[in-house]
């Protein structure tokens, strides 16, 4: 019987092969040394996965260690950002468009490492969309986004009213498309400016929600640390482990397959469809959700439990690798919107390698839990 870490290894290097050899011979001969690194690793961990089925104390390392710090520090920096913000328009002391894309970058970050929680809290009130509204493949935030500020009463646009309109003019894309406009404005232009300060001080509150509704107290929380079998959310920790579970999956799912997929196309309109293109912050949404998935793996002793740490900080570690060579890489694409050589190959390792870890998961995790085959991490059923 084949084992399944040997079918990972197939997959990986087949999926390599395939990319090295689509593409320019430059790129073949780069990709080689990321072939040549490929180890096979004998997983013994299904067996010790189909035994487990969560545990008090896994739950509790969750919550405290994973989720409250995240919601926290994007609840703290983005309250700081809009409290920076309150005397931007009409300021006579030069335009601060540099420090505010500065910030736009910080709290991005912040929010990327709470995006792959597509549990709980951020599915109620619309929070997901409204935070960040993609893929936008009709465009649907530019109209909207035109439509509000040709508004003859958006000057006097207050966060609640806001919060009433269309989730696609309400988060960060929104913000993205006016504070990288290419020269076309001085941030502190009206009507332009109250919108972005309005759209800011609207993530600060979202931010805070979130925050608020991962506090110990709360019933979700509650729910998530004590199951109980009359809980809407949770019947035992079982349910709790398979929601996070369901994140993790999601998330490279997102990662693998619609947020790095673009880039890897050669084509530069679908390449611009990437998350955050316009203002070239797509490396750092992409650091903050590995980093989140990284921490729901290893934080909280998951891994450890089922005997797989070493199986997967090897990929981890040279997915970090990967994303500090983008971090300082100041060219991305030409005129033209074509991926340099280097760029195209580096989000081609990324992607693979982060493949093998999903595949890794899947194997591993997902199938010994019962959760394999006909899985469907959308909604988790």
């Amino acid at each position: 019987m084949t084992h399944p870490g040997k079918n990972r290894l197939s997959l990986l290097l087949t999926t390599l092969t395939r990319i090295a050899f689509m593409r320019a011979p430059l790129l073949r001969t780069r990709l080689l040394p990321v072939l040549t690194v490929v180890t096979l690793t004998l997983s013994t961990a299904q067996t010790r996965a189909a035994e487990f089925q969560g545990t008090p104390e896994l739950s509790e390392r969750w919550v405290q260690q994973v989720y409250q710090p995240a919601f926290q520090q994007f609840a703290s920096a983005a309250s700081q950002w809009a409290a920076g913000t309150k005397d931007l328009c009409g300021s006579t002391l030069g335009s601060r468009i540099y420090s505010l894309q500065t910030d736009f970058t910080r709290v991005l970050k912040d929010y990327a490492r709470v995006e792959i929680f597509r549990s709980g809290p951020l599915l109620d009130n619309h929070l997901q969309n409204r935070l960040f509204y993609w893929p936008d493949k009709r465009r649907v935030g530019e109209r909207q986004l035109r439509n509000l500020l040709a508004d003859e009463d958006v000057a006097s646009l207050s966060v609640q009213q806001l919060a009433d309109k269309s989730v696609a003019v309400q988060g960060f894309p929104a913000l993205e498309r006016l504070l990288f406009s290419d020269g076309k404005y001085t941030v502190e232009e009206a009507p332009l400016c109250h919108v972005v300060e309005t759209i800011i001080q609207n993530i600060a509150s979202m931010a805070n929600e979130l925050d608020g509704a991962w506090q110990s107290d709360t019933e979700y929380v509650q729910a998530f640390l004590h199951p109980d079998a009359t809980s809407p959310y949770f019947r035992n920790h079982a349910e709790a482990l398979r929601s996070v579970i369901t994140e993790i999956v999601t998330g490279l799912d997102s990662l693998v397959d619609r947020k790095l997929q673009p880039l890897l196309s050669e084509d530069p309109r679908l390449i611009r469809t990437a998350p955050l293109w316009r203002s070239r912050r797509t490396v750092a949404m992409l650091g903050g959700n590995i980093s989140s998935i990284r921490s729901l793996l290893f934080d909280a002793g998951l891994l450890q439990q089922l005997d797989m740490e070493d199986e997967l900080t090897t990929d981890f570690d040279y997915v970090d690798h990967l994303l500090r060579k983008l971090q300082y890489t100041f060219a991305f694409a030409d005129a033209n919107g074509q991926l340099s050589p280097e760029v195209d190959t580096v989000f081609a390792s990324l992607s693979a390698v982060l493949d093998d870890i999903r595949h890794t998961v899947n194997d591993d995790v997902l199938t010994p839990l019962g959760m394999g085959v006909n899985f469907n991490a959308d909604d988790g059923d």
